[in-house]
């Protein structure tokens, strides 16, 4: 009997002992080892049957795991053989066919869908065709005016039309603001002597028109300044003070006309034959640092002034998109008055881009600004182009501020010792630039304001001359104890009494008092604060201009400002102005004692100059360029739109989109939760306080289902539905 051969066998053992015992290699996974090794193992699958045992049966290179294989991977390697030779499965024509079959109903499916989807669209737009087309039926005509005064084509083109003309004699101009003395900010100082000298021209107008005509001059009050008025008495404690806590708008009517005396403007100070005062519901918003109206403003003055008289009137707006940005819903400014002028004070998009939140609120605020200068106003003056473009065929530039008198005097008076001094030979050909006290500014005290490059250009003035100019800051504001530590250093602010050794106090009292003054020291805001040297800087807390005619040199670097009224009013006094080449200062560099600076070596240079040298005497003719007088006829000039400008509107054919903005503010306004959503605060109930204020009790959603936009809603719906179903019955 035959034996039988053993090496089969055996290699089969072999094979099967060698994969329990080794892990799986594949050659994707270790082919670079291998070749280090020496071994050779063919690229991509599992390894071979040949290959593994000669792995198995070398003795000079072998791949191994030493470490022990977890019970899943044993016992996965005990089917290896399975693994290896494991085949492929073929698809069958059937199984392709019903895979087919899948995929066509799948794509089917997904036509018929986007189609029902496309349908959907489709139907959604022309239902919101329908609504818009029936609320665009319901607005009135977007002509500016209603007698086509604007749109006369008779005459030349260079003449004013008649609506725009402010020179027309027995004609009412009324002056909104945003602001009221005793707040002093530009838009209560600058709005309340605008109407006194428009107050004055008109007079003017009125008496050299009677003289013409031979008719008496009428004694009528012509302007009209209308501001608002804090109902809650807390607002008027925040931001009037306590020592102006007025209890009736009386009383503070009487301190604006008393500050206008002052001002020496006698006549316009006079209630029955000077400037007429109105006054409308305000909120201060302590968030903002704003004051905005409460109720319809034109409702105001509609129940207070005749009202053919206001379609007429000219209307100054000051600030408008300040003035409209939580209006109360109501008729538009170009409705209610006959020709509307926005004055644009504010560089809102700068002071919103400088915070935290300024990446989407300074985009949101340029668009809300434009939307509500282009639905409210004919004229827009900004006064440097530093401003955003709002409308670009109703804006222009133009510095339609003046300084009173006061400052004007000031310069006078400088020039007359100048020209004293050098008729005696006594000025000297340089000065002492030593002596403090030459060097101020006066202003809010925020960091808007220009005082972190403040701080730079002392730091590069101590660099090129080894020492800090001293400087006298006039002014208040949130940010002026932080901005105190960045010029003094925080090493003064931590220095206190030293406590008497031989006091009897307990220690328990002490301890108090050292946690109080833990917690009254402030976090640091700014690097500057750990300065070691102080700059020599004097915070001397807020007061008039006027009264600051000692110094000799203004600086101030900021750039924040539309146009700031402080410089204009130092160059006024015949003081030496330093601030640097911007856009918003380009009206103060055409004035000689104005000095620019691109870089802080000009600064430097400038200062240096100023410190050692006199200003140049105001001159006549310079001195009216900051007269009032002077700023009222560029307003009217700016203010006047002759016949070709309005043919260019009326073929540019933009008055139809302004209307429509401010008929869907209007409709948007009816609903307070937008205001408070947009950051309204105190003036977000402006519909609830409108109802109260009449008397009327009516919910949100009455006011709702009652808008002219569910109404448009409706209307368009019953119309789709009634022409369906007359379309089904023609098809029936």
């Amino acid at each position: 009997m035959a034996k039988t051969p053993a090496g089969p066998w055996c290699m089969a053992i072999a094979i099967l002992l060698t994969t329990i015992s080794r892990p799986v290699v594949k050659a994707s996974e270790l082919h670079a080892p291998a070749h280090k090794l020496g071994i050779h193992l063919p690229r991509g699958g599992a390894v071979l049957v040949s290959t593994a045992l000669e792995q198995a049966m070398s003795n000079n290179a072998t791949i191994s795991d030493n470490s022990n294989p977890s019970p899943r991977r044993r016992k996965k390697n005990r089917f290896i053989l399975f693994r290896i030779f494991r085949r492929k499965k073929r698809q069958t024509p059937a199984r392709h066919k019903v895979k087919k079959k899948k995929n066509q109903a799948a794509a089917a499916f997904t036509v018929k869908m986007n189609e029902k989807l496309e349908e959907a669209r489709r139907t959604f737009l022309d239902r919101m065709a329908a609504v818009s087309f029936s609320l665009i039926n319901q607005e009135r005509d977007a002509i500016v005016v209603n007698n086509d005064t604007f749109f006369q084509f008779d005459g030349d083109d260079d003449d004013i039309t008649p609506q725009s003309d402010l020179l027309q004699p027995n004609r009412s101009i009324f002056v909104v603001t945003t602001a009221a003395l005793p707040w002093r900010t530009g838009t209560a100082v600058n709005p309340l002597l605008r109407a006194a000298y428009l107050s004055r021209k008109m007079k003017e107008i009125n008496k050299n028109s009677s003289n013409q005509t031979n008719t008496t001059t009428s004694e009528e009050q012509m302007v009209t300044l209308v501001i608002p008025w804090l109902e809650l008495e807390e607002d008027r404690i925040e931001l009037y003070g306590n020592n102006h806590n007025f209890n009736t708008s009386q009383e503070q009517e009487d301190y604006i006309r008393n500050w206008l005396r002052g001002a020496q403007m006698k006549e316009e100070a006079d209630p029955v034959n000077g400037l007429r005062i109105l006054f409308y519901p305000a909120r201060y918003h302590s968030g903002l640092k704003s004051i905005f109206a409460m109720g319809d403003i034109c409702a105001t003055l509609r129940n207070q002034t005749e009202g053919s008289l206001l379609s007429n009137a000219v209307c100054v707006l000051e600030e408008p998109e300040h003035l409209n940005w939580y209006r109360c819903p109501g008729e538009g400014w170009t409705k209610v008055f006959g020709f509307v002028v926005g004055i644009v004070h504010t560089n809102y998009v700068e002071y919103a881009s400088t915070q935290i939140h300024g990446l989407w609120t300074a985009p949101a605020i340029q668009v809300m600004s434009s939307a509500m200068i282009r639905a409210y106003c004919h004229k827009v003056i900004k006064l440097s182009g530093v401003l955003q473009t709002y409308a670009p065929e109703k804006e222009c530039c133009e510095n339609v501020h003046g300084v009173r008198e006061d400052f004007i005097q000031e310069g006078r008076r400088r020039a007359l010792a100048a020209a004293s001094r050098s008729a005696t030979n006594s000025a000297s050909s340089e000065l002492d630039e030593e002596i403090e006290g030459q060097v101020y500014f006066i202003g809010k005290i925020l960091w808007a304001k220009g005082f972190e490059q403040m701080l730079q250009l002392q730091e590069f003035y101590h660099e090129c001359t080894g020492k800090y100019f001293a400087i006298d800051v006039y002014g208040s504001g949130p940010e002026e104890g932080e901005i105190k530590r960045a010029f003094h250093g925080r090493k003064k602010s931590w220095s206190g009494e030293e406590s008497d050794s031989e006091s009897d106090s307990d220690t328990e009292d002490t301890f108090r008092d050292n946690l109080k003054k833990l917690k009254s020291i402030e976090v640091p805001k700014s690097l500057y604060e750990w300065r070691r040297k102080p700059i020599p800087a004097n915070f001397c807390g807020p007061l008039d201009h006027a009264l600051l005619g000692k110094y000799k040199t203004f600086v101030n670097p900021s750039t924040s400002e539309v146009l700031c009224t402080t410089t204009f009013e130092a160059l006024a006094m015949g003081k030496f102005v330093i601030i640097p080449v911007h856009e918003s200062n380009k009206f103060f560099l055409q004035f000689p004692n104005c000095l620019g600076y691109r870089n802080k070596w000009e600064f430097a240079a400038n200062l240096r100059w100023a410190l050692t040298h006199e200003p140049e005497p105001l001159t006549p003719e310079l001195a009216k360029e900051f007269t009032w007088s002077a700023a009222t006829d560029r307003l009217i000039r700016s203010s006047a739109i002759t016949r070709r400008e309005a043919k260019e509107r009326y073929y540019l054919g933009k008055a139809k989109l302004d209307e429509r903005i401010a008929y869907f503010h209007r409709e948007l306004g009816k609903h307070d939760a937008l205001r408070r959503v947009l950051g309204g605060g105190p003036a977000s109930n402006q519909v609830r306080y409108e109802l109260e204020r009449q008397g009327l009790d009516q919910g949100n959603s009455d006011k709702f289902a009652m808008s002219s936009f569910v109404k448009a809603i409706k209307s368009s719906f019953i119309s789709n539905q009634a022409a369906s179903s007359l379309g089904s019955g023609s098809t029936a």
